[in-house]
């Protein structure tokens, strides 16, 4: 047998947000949705990691994604190109206790 080296993390509960488990109407419900300029934690596409992003354009209908500007110090504005990303993918961000 190879010897392994397995690392192992340890999290408390507390440190982690539960993704939505449905989406938001902007019809029905409009109050739901995150307001345009809202700081959150959004999935980067073809990733599996969230990253701080700013709400650009809200979804038209609970069919449609929410369009982000991810955090991103290669561009002049400190922000990236409008990207969409799912509703269910788009959490805040909990706030540090100073």
């Amino acid at each position: 047998m190879k010897n392994r080296n397995l690392d192992i993390f340890l999290s408390r509960r507390r440190s982690y947000s539960n993704l939505p488990l449905y989406r938001a109407n902007p019809e029905t419900d409009p109050i739901a949705l995150f307001p345009k300029g809202s700081v959150v934690m959004a999935l980067y596409p073809q990733t599996t990691c969230f990253y701080k992003a700013i709400i650009n354009d809200l979804p038209a209908n609970a069919s449609k994604d929410y369009e982000v500007l991810f955090e991103d110090s290669t561009y002049a504005n400190g922000y990236s190109d409008p990207m969409f990303v799912a509703q269910r993918f788009v959490i805040s961000i909990k706030q540090r206790k100073s």
